[in-house]
């Protein structure tokens, strides 16, 4: 028993050890993505003006694993604003990675405007100013055009807050930030980068709803006039867009406006059902 006792304390130190060798690991495999993507996506043809994403038959798996996407076609024109629901793995991340070219798939055809953002859930605040977590969107960006940024997403009021303004010191060692101060920037962010097709990956679920309202507006903000792929979280969001897919299994099984599928009848309306009783 004495012997046990002394070894719980070596093993649960290992145990952090292994957490961190794993935290490690899965940010030596994004650096290695970025760096992939960077140098090896410039052969995907862009689309043509009136179109901003054509999936043509597309199918993608993880390794060896079952597909999560199965046949998916569909076209997104430029200036629509669509969204993407369904309910917890039936491949609307996937779909997402697809169209933003996170993901290659193992059949069919992707393509896609040249100038492509994406936010996803899990948004970054990086060791630096809060000046350079913005130019890093756009390193020729002026202070006006930070405030701007800033005031449209609404953020301004995060920089009363700030001891040194834009010079203030964010990430490890630096001024905490909030989850939804951190969405904002990364949606001020996303502004700067001036994108023509946004994809927000469930961008604002881990603020919680007590800022749902205000991320909400900051996303108007950052998709007007975009056109947007919104993998939605609430359906409220998805009930705003030009244009909703619903997706089962890896296939899209509905689309239509919000009005259309809820007369429809079908697995949306059911959702929205489910959504509008839970509130």
């Amino acid at each position: 028993m004495l012997l046990v006792l002394r070894l719980l304390g070596p093993v649960n130190q290992l145990l952090l050890v292994i957490d961190t060798l794993q935290s490690a690991l899965s940010s030596l495999s994004r650096m290695i993505g970025v760096v992939t993507i960077a140098f090896g996506s410039s052969d995907v043809p862009a689309q043509a003006a009136s179109t901003a994403v054509r999936l043509d038959e597309v199918s993608f798996r993880y390794g060896e694993g079952p597909r999560v996407l199965d046949d998916i076609t569909l076209d997104i024109p430029s200036g629509q604003r669509a969204a993407v629901v369904g309910v917890s793995g039936a491949g609307k991340t996937t779909l997402a990675g697809v169209v933003a070219g996170t993901h290659l798939p193992e059949a069919g055809t992707v393509t896609r405007s040249s100038r492509t953002a994406m936010i996803t859930q899990e948004v970054h605040v990086f060791a630096g100013t809060l000046r350079d977590n913005l130019t890093l969107a756009a390193p020729g960006a002026t202070d006006r055009d930070l405030h701007a940024a800033l005031e449209a997403t609404g953020a301004a009021s995060v920089l009363d807050v700030l001891p040194d303004r834009l010079d203030t010191l964010l990430g490890v060692g630096g001024h905490p930030l909030t989850d939804a101060q951190a969405q904002q920037l990364a949606l001020a962010r996303l502004l700067l980068a001036d994108a023509d097709l946004v994809i927000l990956d469930e961008a604002t679920a881990e603020a919680g709803s007590a800022y749902a309202g205000q991320l909400d507006r900051a996303a108007d903000a950052v998709l007007a006039g975009r056109t947007a792929v919104v993998v939605a979280h609430r359906l409220s969001q998805a009930a705003t867009c030009d244009r909703i897919m619903v997706m089962e299994r890896g296939r899209i099984i509905e689309t239509g406006t919000h009005g259309e599928l809820v007369n429809a009848g079908g697995v949306y309306s059911g959702l929205w059902t489910a959504w509008e009783a839970a509130r």
